[in-house]
């Protein structure tokens, strides 16, 4: 089973697998491989029919965090206590069976093929990103064609129009002009994310290359 997650700030973490038919019976997860947010894990005592899985992914605090709660408030005559459980879950996945390749079989592999493989779902990923921005930067351009076109239709309209109609049409141009100048800085935002993707898309086939020869 393969985990992205955000960066959690350099603190230690744990998961939790349950089949929904079991729900009391805590599964044996083991920590496979983890670089830049990904986790690989495997699942151990599974049912033939397992169905569905609940895998909690939890954060955990090198110590639990006590706090006064005279510190809070000051309605209590006399100081205490209370300790917080830093156990926090970060968040749950479910699996169903039947879109689940299974792993069985294939045996543990080596640090360097897991590496590979995370640097391939990352590229994977990144290349994902980069298509969306593309379909951004068009759906931006199109809005952007449309704003420009209703605000040329404004400025012939003014040549017909009295002075106190112009001054309705020359409020409406201005909000296009906005519109527009909004419509090029979130185009040039998506570009410079595009640039920065492309630039972290050939570090990774660099790494790729140098994983390979390893």
């Amino acid at each position: 089973m393969v985990i992205k997650m955000e960066q959690t700030d350099e603190e230690e973490v744990s998961f939790l697998a349950q089949e929904k038919a079991n729900s009391n019976i805590k599964l044996p997860v083991q920590l496979l491989y983890e670089d830049d947010g990904y986790y690989l894990v495997r699942i151990g005592d599974l049912s033939p029919n397992w169905e569905a899985l609940a895998f909690d992914l939890y954060q955990e605090n090198e110590e639990k965090e006590t706090v006064n709660l005279d510190d809070v408030t000051r309605d209590s005559e006399t100081d205490s206590t209370e300790e917080i459980d830093a156990h926090a879950l970060i968040t749950t996945l479910y699996s169903d069976q039947r879109k689940t390749k299974s792993e069985e079989g294939k045996g543990t592999k080596s640090k360097q093929e897991y590496a590979l493989l995370v640097n391939d779902l990352e590229k994977q990923f990144v290349k994902k990103k980069m298509k969306n921005y593309e379909k951004a930067i068009t759906l931006e351009a199109k809005h952007k064609r449309q704003t420009q076109q209703e605000m040329n239709e404004l400025q012939r309209d003014m040549k017909y129009q009295v002075n106190e109609e112009k001054a309705d049409t020359e409020s409406k141009i201005a909000m296009k002009k906005d519109a527009i100048q909004s419509s090029d800085e979130s185009i040039q935002l998506y570009k410079d994310e595009q640039k920065s993707l492309q630039e972290k898309l050939q570090k990774l086939n660099e790494k790729q290359q140098d994983l390979a020869m390893k």
